[in-house]
């Protein structure tokens, strides 16, 4: 038995409440394991065995288990009826047995020799207030993410400066062209984007700004007049509302803009400054205009880009000033959720005093946080929602791109990914291909049907799922800023992208007819003749099911070069590309149904 692959904690994913009256219990081992179980239950019941006291305990097989790149995920449910759990496990391997408590592994004998001298493990209180909980609304959003200004423009007789004409969608941009893109433009499209499916919009940062792209903020309690006023605003949220859509602003805090009223105050007065400490200043001798300050470290700022000097969100008062940003923003607004940027560089004393103000005002409001990596730090219930899941974007495109990786490898990778966080947390994910930030899906992939495909098989997991604008028509472009071009609508008009719109209006109501689609609950299916080894094709064959309801939901993508057998039970065909005859896929096709 491998002992250095086996891992458990009485606490983050390894042991945690679902709800008031669930505890998820999870334990990592290697692949030598066969069977685990789980012998748990009250810490003070007892009873008499053989006239001796005895703790009282329920043995329990483990029988759910994901199988990962290097390891076996196993996991149960239970339920405490009195709130608390003292636990261990039995792991067998083969003909060995070991009993695994938190001070190590020992035979039966050795434990039975020495029943009291073990550490078990225990959860000790399962209290509501720690509990994490998300805004149930988020789990069946599926947001849209506007660039506003490249995605429509509308009237603003206010704005006078020079714009361009609309651009067309082959036409590449750069951060200087201003095409006239605005919040009138948005809210003249929210028939559009209602007929679409869409209940959540994702504004990229709308607050006053010296750059394109408004990531460099000079004023978080103005609106750039290239995109509108406070009113207009209003309007937007107040008409989306009433669609049933929800709104998440972008919320830059990371660092401020160089024209930022502090930024500025600290250029003019340097240590003397009272604004000095809102900011991580290290010579304050550094030149007064963007240059090479930060690469030379005379100050820290985004990346290494001068003009985006970082805030120091240690500083109490900067963190008074960013919360009552935010509540202003659902005071003024009412706005339902903030997307953090640079999420992982900001204090986490700043997110949670974030999340608590943020709900003193809207107790279901959503925040989301900008974090590539690994983000189980921030998502224990008091910071954030949820982040963008990158790992899964990651896991589908590296399948469908690179073409000797199997369908065993995609299966550990998505089950990677669906156990990185609590369970509850998984199904409020940010789950997306492309974005603002990325080079567009269809551009990287190259080919029509398999961008499609990768949209089909990206919908059947848990989580908020979030289309860039223009990706529901195959928008292409480069990495930023290319990826930001004009919104296609003189084509979109003339129905040159029915087929696109129509696959993805039928993707976002599948999510929305069939529970089983957003469930945790996945399975991977292999066929003997998709390969000669099962596991080794390219056909991904996944059953959910929903486990308060019994739906079941499969679906069958094929990433590889020939057709595919439909051979599993099938009740209705609820969304199809390419599949003919009732009884094959084609390539770069799928087929998803309700099971019998």
């Amino acid at each position: 038995m491998n002992y250095g692959a086996v891992e458990h904690h009485a606490y983050d994913t390894y042991c945690y409440p679902v709800n008031k009256d669930e505890l998820k219990i999870n334990i990592k081992t290697g692949k030598d394991i066969t069977q685990v179980f789980l012998i748990y239950g009250d810490p003070f019941c007892t009873e008499k065995v053989d006239g001796k006291w005895k703790w009282s305990s329920t043995r329990l097989e483990l029988t759910e288990r994901a199988e990962m790149q290097s390891h076996y995920w196993w996991q149960t449910t239970v339920v405490p009826p009195f709130k608390r759990c003292k636990y261990f496990f039995e792991l067998r391997c083969g003909d060995e047995t070991k009993l695994y408590f938190e001070d190590g592994f020992f035979t039966p004998e050795e434990v039975e020799q020495n029943a009291d001298s073990h550490v078990l493990f225990i959860f000790p209180w399962m209290n509501p207030v720690d509990i994490c909980t998300h805004p149930k609304w988020a789990e069946q959003t599926v947001w849209y993410q506007i660039f506003p200004a490249r995605f429509c423009h509308g009237e603003n007789p206010a704005y006078t400066k020079e714009i361009l004409p609309w651009a067309g969608p082959d036409k590449a941009v750069d951060n200087s062209e201003q095409y006239g893109g605005n919040i009138q433009g948005i809210i003249d499209r929210l028939d559009y984007l209602e007929q679409l499916g869409i209940n959540g919009l994702y504004l990229n940062p709308i607050n006053l700004a010296t750059s394109q792209h408004k990531y460099d903020t000079t004023d978080y309690l103005e609106i750039d007049p290239e995109f509108g006023t406070k009113e207009k605003l209003c309007e937007l949220v107040k008409k989306a509302h009433s669609r049933g859509m929800r709104v998440m602003l972008d919320g830059v805090f990371n660092h401020s803009g160089w024209f930022f009223f502090a930024w500025q105050d600290v250029i003019k007065n340097r240590e003397n400054s009272k604004y000095a400490d809102w900011y991580m200043v290290n010579d304050f001798s550094f030149k007064d205009r963007p240059c090479d300050n930060s690469a030379k470290g005379k100050y820290f700022a985004f990346a290494f880009a001068d003009p985006m000097p970082k805030l120091n969100t240690n500083n109490p008062q900067v963190r008074d000033y960013i919360c009552k940003v935010c509540e202003t923003w659902v005071k003024e607004y009412d706005i339902d959720a903030i997307r953090l940027d640079v999420a992982n560089e900001i204090s986490h004393v700043l997110c949670n005093e974030l999340r608590t103000r943020m709900h003193a005002l809207k107790d279901d409001f959503f925040i989301v946080g900008e974090i590539w990596n690994h983000a189980m730090p921030w998502l224990r219930g008091d910071q954030f929602d949820s982040v963008i899941n990158y790992p899964l974007r990651t896991a589908i495109m590296d399948f469908a791109l690179i073409p000797g990786t199997t369908t065993r490898v995609l299966e550990q990778q998505i089950n990677h990914c669906l156990h990185m966080y609590y369970s509850q947390t998984e199904r409020v994910l940010l789950n997306q291909l492309d974005s603002h930030d990325t080079v567009r899906l269809v551009t990287k992939t190259g080919d029509k049907d398999l961008t499609m495909l990768q949209f089909a098989l990206l919908f059947m997991f848990p989580g908020s799922t979030c289309i860039y604008y223009g990706t529901e028509v195959l928008l292409e472009g480069e990495h930023d800023p290319d990826c930001r071009r004009c919104m296609p609508w003189d084509g979109i008009e003339a129905g040159t992208y029915k087929e696109e719109l129509s696959f993805m209006k039928g993707l976002i109501s599948l999510r929305r007819k069939h529970p089983a689609i957003t469930a945790n609950k996945t399975e991977f299916v292999y066929k003997d003749e998709d390969s000669a080894n099962a596991g080794e094709s390219r056909v991904v064959r996944i059953i959910k099911t929903d486990e308060t309801t019994g739906e079941r939901v499969a679906g069958i993508f094929n990433f590889g070069n020939k057709a595919c057998a439909a051979s599993l039970s099938q009740k209705d065909t609820v969304l199809s590309k390419r599949y003919f005859n009732g009884a094959s896929v084609e390539a770069k096709g799928f087929v998803i149904y309700t099971m019998e």
